[in-house]
């Protein structure tokens, strides 16, 4: 059995990955142990992480002859996938932040991939013992119909209760669920893949042996050369045009027999952890039936232009094999959509006279100043996400000139002299972090790092606590990334964008300003995200917030409001505290 490569420092709670890979610290403390929880660990270990690992060695190789056991192979108890399903699981420890402000995780290295065809088939077990959330099957239809008109859901978060039977929580395994359609093919865009992790769930929803192509950014040894193994599983790494840039995109496509399909965008990654105590945010697309043969070229668009948004978005990525998948979408009928495609593709981008500002945040701009009712200029704008990028010396300098500038745009007409809106970012605190379901595990989603903040101390002023006790995820920690504007005096939303990128200037872009040429939008990463305009969805000018408005329902808002600033003494939590 190979060695974990991150040794004392992994902290995965993963059981496929115990059974691929051996750690010398927990072999020694599990060996003393008497196999039923009473351990003597030392004090250099976070006693919470370890204990939660003895407690899967303990499922996996049972005390009597663990050892051997363990050398041999797998014990049949163990979940029944990856092994005999993939080329592997994901063993990518913590997460950092790069130079651009986007987040990277480290790989594991590389497996011999020789060894993959010789791993022994796991027995079938309950699929409770693979995923710990399971909610009844045939039931997802119904939820997601009671969702509209928004369709948005938080993930369940495995440690709090409340949230696996709250109306707008979802796990993977129902987005999976047959009462959407009976699935014959699907796409997984997104940064990182635990494709071993996917493919249990894919086994337990009747869809392992359909064709699935997996788009992805961070490094996967266990993608290399999969169609080896699972030849309905076609994984591409997404090659980006510069060193620090990240395909961080998280969307799905699903294919059903009928002929329609449906669209998923996320903020979650495709492995285990990301979907245990983690605050995510996913928006689900109604059903997307086919046009008739006899369709016009435009026909099936939404009235936000989402399907033509969405085809230019994929024919940047210059992938043959999404070819076909751009031509399903061509012969779909998107019209039920009522929300805005926003992305973000590398590269420097200008305004054209056809779309406008065609990416990022200038893309966001362009669509409040068309379409978002008027909004006080006293109304803050509101930021949250899992990482934090290098924002420059003041507030001035990226955040007001380039990112709220855009944010604060709205169909005023031009001519009235506008002031800039106020400026919040939430950002789990130390507190927060220490407080959560993991522990100080719990910040293992949020890479942001010392270096970074120490060239930013204005930031603080501007840092909301993370608290999302209406929505029982105080205590998970948030993955999720969102911007927005509302009202509290007047209980109302202005509009809201649920999406992947983080607040950095790699994902939403930089304009490049010279009085020679027009400004060019500099963006480095792929992102992908929706926004939502009362106009499109609901009729009206805002959304409710806390409480229904004349049977609209109030929009979801992912976290408590009014915000709980940072105290003199909070400070945000750095990935280097993980480090340390």
């Amino acid at each position: 059995m190979k060695e974990c490569p991150y040794g004392e420092k992994c902290y995965r709670k993963n059981p496929i990955h115990f059974g691929e890979f051996s750690h010398a610290h927990l072999d020694a403390i599990f060996e003393k142990g008497n196999g039923s929880g009473d351990y003597d660990i030392p004090v250099k270990y976070s006693s919470e992480m370890i204990q939660t690992q003895l407690k899967l060695l303990e499922k996996l190789f049972p005390k009597s002859g663990a050892k051997k056991e363990k050398e041999a192979n797998v014990c049949a108890s163990n979940p029944p996938v990856t092994a005999s399903i993939s080329s592997g699981s994901s063993t990518s420890g913590s997460s950092s932040t790069n130079p651009s402000g986007s987040s990277t995780s480290r790989s594991a290295a590389p497996q011999d991939t020789s060894n993959l065809a010789k791993k022994q088939k796991l027995n079938a077990k309950n699929i409770r013992d693979y995923i710990p959330v399971v909610l009844e099957k045939g039931k997802m239809a119904q939820k997601l119909e009671r969702a509209a008109p928004y369709n948005m859901f938080l993930t369940a978060i495995t440690d709090s209760k409340p949230t696996h039977s709250e109306p707008l929580s979802i796990t993977l395994q129902e987005i999976l669920d047959e009462s959407l359609g009976e699935i014959e093919s699907t796409v997984q865009i997104n940064f990182m893949v635990d494709i071993g992790w996917l493919l249990g769930h894919y086994y337990f929803a009747g869809i392992l042996d359909k064709p699935l192509l997996v788009l992805y950014g961070d490094e996967s040894p266990e993608l290399l050369g999969i169609s080896k193994f699972k030849p309905q599983v076609t994984a591409i790494h997404v090659r980006m045009p510069t060193p620090f840039a990240t395909s961080h995109t998280k969307m799905m496509f699903l294919g059903y027999s009928d002929g329609s399909m449906r669209v998923v965008i996320s903020t979650a990654n495709l492995y285990e952890d990301d979907w245990h105590n983690r605050t995510q945010g996913l928006w689900i697309s109604p059903k997307l039936p086919a046009l008739p043969e006899d369709a016009d070229t435009g026909a099936g668009e939404s009235r936000t232009g989402f399907k033509q948004d969405l085809m230019l978005y994929l024919v940047e990525y210059k992938i043959s094999q999404l070819q076909p998948w751009i031509a399903r979408i061509r012969k779909s009928d998107f019209s039920a959509i009522n929300v805005f495609f926003l992305g973000s593709v590398p590269g420097g981008h200008r305004e054209s006279t056809v779309r406008g500002h065609p990416w990022g945040h200038a893309r966001l701009g362009a669509i409040l100043s068309k379409h978002a009712a008027p909004i006080d200029d006293r109304i803050p704008v509101i930021c949250q996400s899992s990482s934090i990028g290098s924002l420059g010396p003041n507030v001035q300098a990226w955040i007001q000139q380039d990112f709220v500038n855009s944010l604060k745009k709205d169909s005023t007409p031009v001519g009235k002299l506008r002031q800039m809106p106020a400026f919040k970012m939430i950002y789990p605190s130390f507190g927060n972090v220490s407080g959560s379901h993991d522990g100080m595990l719990g910040g293992g989603c949020l890479p942001y790092g010392k270096n970074t903040n120490d060239k930013q101390p204005w930031l603080k002023e501007h840092l909301q606590q993370w608290k999302a006790s209406d929505r029982h995820r105080s205590r998970a920690m948030p993955h999720i990334k969102s911007y927005t504007r509302y009202n509290l005096e007047q209980q109302s939303v202005y509009w809201f964008v649920l999406t992947s990128a983080n607040l950095s200037k790699a994902a939403w872009g930089c304009f490049n300003k010279s009085s020679n040429i027009q400004p060019c939008l500099r963006i480095a990463n792929y992102e992908v995200g929706v926004l939502f305009l009362p106009r499109f969805v609901t009729g009206e000018d805002t959304f409710p917030l806390g409480n229904n408005r004349d049977g609209v329902p109030a929009f979801p808002l992912p976290y408590d409001v009014p915000l709980t600033p940072y105290a003199s003494d909070d400070k945000p939590f750095l990935m280097d505290y993980l480090q340390g």
